[in-house]
């Protein structure tokens, strides 16, 4: 019953995500926005998600997981209801805020399964629990394809809505409380929680709002009609600004999390070299996913001769082979993991990033090629995924495994919410005038944006190839 309640959590998140996907070309006209600032229809969810996922995974250490994870839902319900209301782009931006701080539930989710499974089924349970992600996706491009294309992006939103709330009184009657001894324990090491460090949570916050800033405030030397020359990026005031307020509000939060009795983020558990390893790598990941988002719906939805003039409903086709994949191997790695132990398939999953990576950089034919190399993209993500995962989960501390994931948690977010922003930077700074009708042209990215995309990808893939390789050094012989 448990599993199965988290592993709603998981499907309705990112149905709500991947549904919205195939919106992104008529958010972008509707509220008239550049493919920089479009970026943060993502980048805004996943921001708060970053800033909050420490802060609930503490949270749910001192006040109990199932108290705290009722509270995120409630707000992720609310801005599930302002979304569709919203008349501009600032509404849209603060009802996926309240979404984003919904999100940061899943370390809690990951710490109910730490307590309430037995060490020998948690990559099992982690692993389904991941492939509801993939199951929430493929219902999101199945559905939302569809109601995007013949109703609007708004009505996504409304479907979601009663499944949420629902899922709030469920969790309320279904979930477990705490046995006596989880309680305690948290009584016993209630002292090294009983003061929380808003401070941190404040500059942590600043500096990745600031770095993304910076990033969408570059401004782009835009051709005339029939000028094709290079584009060049120009960093105006607005983003030096950002740059100097994240460099500086960055130091603030290390030193001050250095001297802090309650650091937000314990620099014992993110510097042990298995865990920060492992960390790396899920940051990796969620700009890897988040970048295929932000990416394909335009890519697949832009006029020949930048992209494949697809519709929505089409976009969404190309796309679900990618996430009937994640749905398929989620449980499956788990399975593979609990037999053969972390590190091999965390190589597998690495290699089949890269292999992925380097041939959409080179070879995107037509819509077929792009499924089929988003396949091996997908079973790359899924082992990769599970097996850094896994990592965190046993190699943390019973007492600290809120936290632990949630540092975990807060890398991939922060890695998710890059990913689109620079993603967007690379479409805007490299764009192309396409005759539409009647000598009308229109910008859209050009190939070099997609390849300095998915070339960027390419090398992160290949650094997490490299740390995998790293990780069998280190401790060939750890099972999970």
């Amino acid at each position: 019953m448990t599993l199965a309640i988290l592993s709603s959590i998981a499907t309705i998140s990112m149905y709500t995500e991947t549904m919205l996907l195939p919106a992104l070309p008529q958010l972008i006209d509707e509220f008239d926005l550049s493919y920089n600032t479009s970026s943060w229809i993502l980048s805004a969810y996943l921001v708060a998600g970053a800033v909050m996922t420490p802060v609930s995974g503490k949270l749910s250490d001192i006040y109990g997981k199932k108290k705290i994870m009722i509270i995120l839902i409630s707000i992720y319900t609310i801005g599930l209801v302002i979304s569709p209301l919203s008349s501009n782009f600032l509404m849209l931006l603060i009802s996926r805020i309240l979404q984003g701080i919904g999100i940061s539930v899943f370390p809690v989710t990951f710490g109910l399964v730490r307590e309430h499974f037995p060490r020998e089924k948690l990559a099992i349970s982690q692993g389904i629990i991941s492939s509801m992600f993939a199951g929430g996706s493929v219902l999101g491009l199945a559905i939302g394809g569809s109601i995007v294309q013949y109703y609007g992006w708004r009505l996504t939103f409304f479907s979601i809505i009663p499944i949420a709330l629902c899922l709030i009184i469920i969790i309320m009657r279904f979930i477990p409380k705490e046995s006596r001894s989880i309680k305690d324990s948290k009584i016993r090491n209630i002292k090294s929680y009983e003061k929380f460090d808003l401070k941190g949570a404040i500059l942590l916050g600043i500096s990745i709002v600031t770095f993304l800033l910076f990033i969408t405030f570059l401004k782009t030397d835009i051709p005339s009609n029939h000028d094709t020359r290079l584009n060049f990026i120009m960093i105006p005031l607005s983003s030096l600004i950002c740059l100097t307020v994240f460099i500086s509000s960055f130091i603030s939060f290390l030193l001050f999390e250095r001297k802090s009795k309650y650091p937000l983020i314990s620099s014992r558990i993110f510097l042990d070299r298995r865990i920060l390893a492992a960390n790396i790598t899920l940051l990796i990941v969620g700009m890897s996913m988040f970048t295929i988002f932000q990416t394909l719906p335009i890519l697949a939805q832009s006029p020949y001769p930048v992209g494949f003039n697809n519709n929505a409903l089409q976009m969404s086709l190309v796309q679900i082979p990618f996430a009937l994949v994640l749905l398929v191997l989620g449980p499956l790695a788990g399975f593979i993991i609990t037999k053969i132990g972390q590190t091999t398939p965390l190589v597998i999953g690495t290699i089949a990033m890269s292999l992925g990576f380097s041939l959409i950089l080179l070879g995107r034919f037509n819509e077929f090629y792009i499924s089929a190399y988003l396949v091996i993209i997908s079973i790359g993500l899924s082992l990769t995924n599970v097996s850094s995962t896994n990592i965190v989960m046993v190699q943390s501390s019973f007492e600290q495994i809120g936290i632990s994931l949630g540092i975990s948690n807060l890398l991939r977010i922060i890695g998710s919410s890059i990913g689109p922003t620079i993603a967007g930077l690379f479409m805007q700074t490299h764009l192309l005038p396409v005759n539409l009708t009647n000598n009308q042209y229109q910008f859209f990215p050009s190939a070099a944006a997609y390849d300095l995309i998915f070339g960027s990808m390419l090398l992160l893939s290949l650094l997490a190839l490299s740390i995998s390789f790293f990780s069998i050094k280190k401790q060939p012989s750890t099972q999970s």
